[in-house]
């Protein structure tokens, strides 16, 4: 007979850190947005090392707190920025890091979702700003190795629902850096033709890209045309791969095997003050320079 092994579940965090009889040495969130702040906060002062999917909060001061009250207690809070464990995007990375492209230029983003989300999850999403574009951001941030000193935004709205509750559902952006390089995003709620998510480096000596996944790479050529698969579904399809990698270095940090963080504090701050203030340009309809980075 094979032995039946369960998991004990728990209505509350509260009573999950109660428990003394249960031992347990980290806790994953996975709960609604608004949630995430307090049971980080709670997982961290009941001794627990934290795994939080983004954002931590969309309170800069209490995302901060969290991260100030992981360092005291010498805990690892990791917030999940799922793209930068992504195979291609890391690949990408790295031609970039080498000089692969020599001089960097220009960086540009591609993130259409598939499909448009729910009113119920975008009313407590914290807005495009910070849903989608804050992976974007990262991204750039990630493979630029620099922070923008200005952005400016245009976003619009098309679909009744997500105009409804003040949000926008297309929205393009630039971000300037302090050495010349100029940086992209161009985002939308609705892509029919499946989930696409692409990265463009151009520099002095060439460009490199990271495309979009298919299910298959299967190409039909007949006298009617050429067709393929349609881009992956949505984010579950697109990212398995990332999305196993970022827990597994999750475990390689608790147990001691990695010391340094994919995503730090100051990534999740950066990244949370630029989508800031692009909502804000797109809203007062001017450049927005940038303060408080870290």
């Amino acid at each position: 007979m094979q032995k039946k092994i369960g998991c004990k579940g728990y209505p509350t965090v509260h009573e999950a850190l109660a428990d003394t009889s249960n031992p347990f040495d980290a806790v994953l969130v996975c709960t609604p947005t608004p949630t995430h702040y307090e049971v980080v906060k709670s997982s961290l002062l009941g001794g627990k090392h934290v795994f939080c999917e983004k954002p931590i909060s969309l309170n800069l001061d209490e995302s901060d707190e969290c991260y100030n009250l992981a360092k005291t207690r010498k805990q690892h809070l990791l917030c999940a920025f799922q793209r930068r464990y992504d195979p291609s995007f890391s690949r990408l990375k790295d031609i970039v890091s080498k000089g692969g492209v020599g001089v960097l230029q220009k960086v540009q983003t591609v993130s259409r979702d598939n499909p448009v989300p729910s009113l119920d999850y975008l009313k407590t999403s914290g807005g495009i700003y910070h849903d989608c574009l804050s992976h974007d951001i990262d991204l750039i941030r990630w493979v630029s190795e620099k922070e923008p000193v200005e952005v400016f935004s245009y976003a619009t709205n098309f679909i009744e629902g997500i105009k409804g509750i003040d949000d926008f559902d297309n929205v393009d952006c630039i971000l300037k850096f302090d050495n010349g390089i100029l940086a992209t995003i161009d985002v939308s709620r609705k892509a029919v033709y499946g989930y696409d998510q692409r990265i463009t480096c151009l520099g002095d000596k060439g460009m490199v890209t990271a495309e979009n996944r298919q299910p298959t790479t299967v190409v039909h050529a007949t006298e009617h045309g050429i067709s393929k698969d349609p881009n992956c579904y949505s984010f579950p399809t697109r990212y398995p791969e990332a999305y196993t990698a970022e827990i597994e270095h999750f475990i390689d940090l608790i147990s001691g095997i990695t010391s340094t963080p994919v995503i730090q504090h100051k990534d999740v701050h950066n990244n949370a003050i630029i989508a800031h203030a692009l909502e804000e340009s797109a809203r007062k309809g001017h450049p927005i320079k940038l303060t408080g980075l870290m």
